[in-house]
């Protein structure tokens, strides 16, 4: 008798064990740094270090002011390329970002872009939103879009 319950009682332990593995995955680190980080890249126009962080699960939405279109990373690099080889960036600045869950857990950030078009003196303003998606390890691009 006494066998039996500790058995009953090692199925539940293991089993509230096994049910609770998704509460050790880990959570997402702050959005707010990912943000900052995707802004230092794109007011140095390092194109390489921001492709290393779009999302390889998935087509990345990239939105240059021209219509929206997926890409794959390498496609992605060739566009940001061609839009970083017309400016100069004079400042980058994360005014917004948000949470906004799912599963996997996706958020969405804007950067506002301060830039000189070549030849032109005054400078420019942008608004930029960056699409990310929680892979379970890092935070990654999943959308990068020029709002007017």
């Amino acid at each position: 008798m006494i066998g039996r319950i500790v058995l009953v009682l090692l199925v539940f332990v293991g089993a509230a064990i096994v049910d609770t593995g998704p509460a050790f995955a880990q959570s997402p680190a702050p959005l707010e740094q990912f943000v900052r980080r995707v802004g230092y890249l794109w007011e140095a126009k390092d194109v390489d270090n921001l492709v290393d962080l779009v999302s390889q699960a998935e087509p990345i939405l990239l939105n240059r002011g021209r219509g929206t279109e997926q890409v794959n990373s390498r496609h992605a690099a060739a566009a940001l390329r061609a839009l970083f080889s017309d400016v100069e960036s004079e400042s980058v600045r994360p005014v917004k970002v948000t949470v906004s869950g799912g599963q996997p857990v996706r958020g969405f950030g804007e950067l506002f872009w301060v830039y000189r078009s070549r030849g032109v003196t005054d400078p420019q303003s942008r608004s930029v939103y960056v699409g990310a998606v929680w892979d379970g390890r890092n935070w990654r691009i999943s959308e990068l879009r020029l709002l007017p």
